[in-house]
């Protein structure tokens, strides 16, 4: 097994629960219920969904976001139950778009429920460049909160 913890999330702070806690190896999280976009994030860009997605709501767009915990395995079964729910699947990911995760996504759900999209899987990712070590060059290389507000907006207008 291998274990990977994004730095960006190291000094986040939030409720930790009382006692013994597992998460569900294998399960998403549906972080927060929407209906009429998905979004499914990883790692920190969950944290990002969720800003975009209290900025969304002011606007009156509803956005369910996912959090897989695990890629692998990946719990299809819960991002195929929301994109029944929404009909459209915003992937974010902060890696490149090539060959990554976003894609393997994408493809299982247009093999599974190509009947239940209103509009083409969109992936919002990461610049496809070598990374540079500052992190004020770094930052502008992975999406950000109103980023995925402008790809909300445009999955929706398709």
């Amino acid at each position: 097994m291998l274990f990977l913890e994004h730095k960006g999330l190291l000094t986040v702070k939030g409720p930790v629960p009382d006692g013994e806690y597992l998460v569900p190896f294998g399960q998403a999280a549906i972080a927060r219920e929407g209906h009429d976009v998905t979004i499914f994030a990883v790692a920190l860009m969950v944290r990002r969904a969720l800003e975009a997605a209290e900025a969304l709501a002011g606007e009156g767009i509803s956005v369910e976001v996912i959090d897989p915990r695990t890629l692998a395995p990946l719990d299809i079964d819960t991002i195929l139950t929301s994109l029944h729910k929404t009909g459209r699947l915003l992937i974010v990911d902060e890696d490149y778009a090539p060959c990554g995760v976003a894609a393997e996504i994408a493809m299982q759900v247009m093999e599974r429920a190509f009947d239940d999209l209103d509009a083409p899987v969109k992936r919002l990712s990461g610049v496809f460049s070598p990374a540079p070590y500052s992190s004020a060059l770094f930052a502008p290389m992975v999406p950000d909160a109103p980023a995925i507000i402008r790809a909300v907006r445009d999955l929706l207008a398709e």
